[in-house]
């Protein structure tokens, strides 16, 4: 199974020509949050209409920067993870959006214990288990700030550990794309889909490959 990976789109497609091959050829999309620039529900709607026109299987979770009204949204467009737990391909995805608190009061901040227990209880087979939420583990490449501190959540980093998941898929930290693993699990930021980032992971049973491709 391959997938396609974009987060942080905030309301712009300017690279979705650029990018339709990798999307296209993905068996699924996946949206790690922040598809909108403020919350714009109309906004969030054209988006993930226009990126399921290129891929109809398309899993997307909030970020802090949608508000949670727009889970509606994503629930009537049938494309909704969030808090939910979803079988594709023999595999799990299990969402949370949102983020952690920050400092900026943004419209869809969650308790860090809150979005812990949502995912973890949902967990059964974590070696076919793909976690998509929107902030990323503590202390790995994909949480690093420009100014080098690390701001992902301790809990989630935490819940990787117990769990060991087959891969951890976020965004949220603009500068901090890359891959890293937490022991064997991949953990994989893209980076702002607006400025042509795209993360790209091939499942084939228990092994599991990640890269960012640039468009």
């Amino acid at each position: 199974m391959r997938l396609a990976v974009i987060s942080d789109i905030h309301g712009n497609l300017d690279k979705l020509y650029s990018a339709g091959k990798l999307l296209g050829e993905a068996d699924a999309i996946v949206v790690c949050g922040d598809i909108s620039r403020h919350g714009d529900l109309k906004e969030i709607e054209r988006v993930i209409k226009e990126l399921k026109e290129i891929n109809k299987n398309l899993f997307a979770i909030p970020g802090n920067m949608d508000g949670e009204q727009s889970i509606k949204i994503l629930e009537d467009l049938k494309v909704n993870i969030h808090g939910k737990k979803t079988e594709f391909e023999n595999y799990f995805f299990i969402g949370c959006g949102g983020s952690t608190k920050t400092p900026f009061g943004t419209p869809f901040e969650l308790d860090e214990d809150l979005i812990y227990s949502c995912i973890k209880e949902k967990i059964e087979e974590p070696e076919k288990t793909v976690i998509v939420c929107h902030t990323p583990p503590h202390k790995t490449k994909t949480d690093r700030t420009i100014f080098g501190m690390h701001v992902g959540s301790r809990k989630l980093k935490n819940l990787i550990e117990e769990t060991k998941p087959l891969c951890f898929l976020c965004g949220h930290i603009h500068e901090s794309a890359n891959v890293d693993f937490v022991e064997n699990t991949l953990i994989l930021n893209p980076g702002p889909f607006r400025r042509g980032g795209i993360g790209v992971v091939e499942i084939n049973g228990e092994e599991i490959k990640g890269r960012i491709e640039r468009v």
